[in-house]
């Protein structure tokens, strides 16, 4: 297991500098300037790249000399001024220099791996604490919370806040595999709350009732799906998830569903 991380980063939520004192979470340009380099931890990122993340394509006439403006500002926050850290090229661009531990997206990656890794080695209780750990990294539903998302920023913190869902579900499966339908449902909940189009939530949670005698709730919660999928899609839910209500229905729990 992933020792406990000395996080100098914080993108799972408000966009942070860890710097050990408390500060409000900050939104702006600078802060987009930084996501945009823990997304791509290690490797140069260019000007035309933190062009697009700023300003979609649009940049102003000072595009350059606003960057150069808010790397100063970053490096200011941090401890040394960023030496080490924050580098700039002489090809152009930026670099943010991260250690696996460095940044709660990191920490949140290796850990949800390493759940899923125990799931596949029939370890749903090593699972359950890798994933609860991976999604206690998480501050608020959506990574860098409050940004605008422009450029890189759109693919990859969508790819974060589905990753999030995923372990979510992940998590709400594992709970059944330990015969905990009521954590399952918990966080089953959390998922479709999230995302209610995602199929995958929705059988978790018609699992987890079954799995308590909630066969009322099976077709309620079978009902509030197919509500949100008309509402989201203009459809049913996939055939699959209407069978596992009719399969749960008329079948008393006795072992898996």
């Amino acid at each position: 297991m992933m020792p406990e991380p000395r996080l100098a980063f914080r993108l799972l939520g408000p966009v942070e500098i860890c710097t050990g004192t408390a500060a409000p979470p900050r939104v702006g340009k600078p802060h987009a300037v930084l996501a945009a380099l823990l997304l791509r931890p290690n490797r140069a990122v260019s000007f035309d790249t933190l062009s697009e993340a700023l300003w979609d394509g649009e940049p102003p006439p000072s595009a350059l000399s606003n960057l150069r403006t808010y790397v100063h500002r970053l490096r200011r926050a941090l401890p040394g001024g960023g030496a080490g850290v924050l580098l700039s090229h002489p090809g152009g661009g930026y670099e943010v220099r991260l250690a696996p531990g460095d940044s709660d997206h990191l920490v949140f990656t290796h850990l949800v791996r390493r759940g899923r890794d125990l799931l596949a080695a029939a370890d749903p209780r090593g699972a359950a604490v890798a994933l609860r750990r991976a999604l206690e990294l998480w501050r608020a539903e959506h990574a860098a919370t409050g940004l605008d998302r422009r450029g890189l920023l759109v693919p990859e913190l969508a790819h974060l806040d589905i990753e999030r869902l995923r372990a979510l579900e992940d998590l709400a499966g594992t709970w059944l595999a330990l015969d905990e339908p009521r954590r399952a449902l918990d966080t089953a909940w959390q998922a479709v709350s999230a995302d209610p189009l995602r199929t995958r939530g929705w059988q978790l949670v018609l699992r987890a009732h079954h799995r308590l005698g909630e066969h009322g709730r099976v077709t309620e919660s079978y009902a509030m799906a197919r509500a949100a999928f008309r509402d989201g899609l203009g459809r049913d839910p996939d055939a699959e998830l209407a069978q596992l209500c009719e399969r749960l229905m008329y079948r008393p729990y006795a072992g898996a569903s």
